[in-house]
């Protein structure tokens, strides 16, 4: 599968999450508490799948972009820089890990 189709593949399931998991309860709960755990766990996922690590970061950004404007108001672009630097963080933390094991 190529890199591109493994970077679709993430970006829709990360959305069809952050769908199912905003019906859950309110709006600041979700942000505050849910989607910093999808970040995670999507960031950990979508290193290990695609092995690069820009790739979830800026699926991440592109993501949390759009559901600013569709979603959210203006002021949730503030949570949109948040949760793309946890994802950078994440991968770097992958990326010195496996290289970690490698030796």
């Amino acid at each position: 599968m190529s890199l591109l189709m493994k970077a679709l593949v993430i970006g829709v399931l990360m959305a069809a999450l952050i769908s199912f998991c905003f019906n859950l309860g309110n709006e600041f709960t979700f942000v505050l508490f849910g989607c910093p755990i999808i970040v995670i766990i999507s960031s950990i996922i979508g290193f290990l799948v695609t092995k690069k690590w820009y790739i979830v970061p800026g699926i991440t950004l592109i993501l949390f972009t759009i559901l600013s404007f569709t979603t959210f108001n203006e002021s949730f672009f503030f949570w949109v820089i948040v949760y793309t630097l946890i994802a950078v963080l994440v991968c770097f933390i992958m990326l010195f890990v496996k290289k970690g094991a490698v030796k």
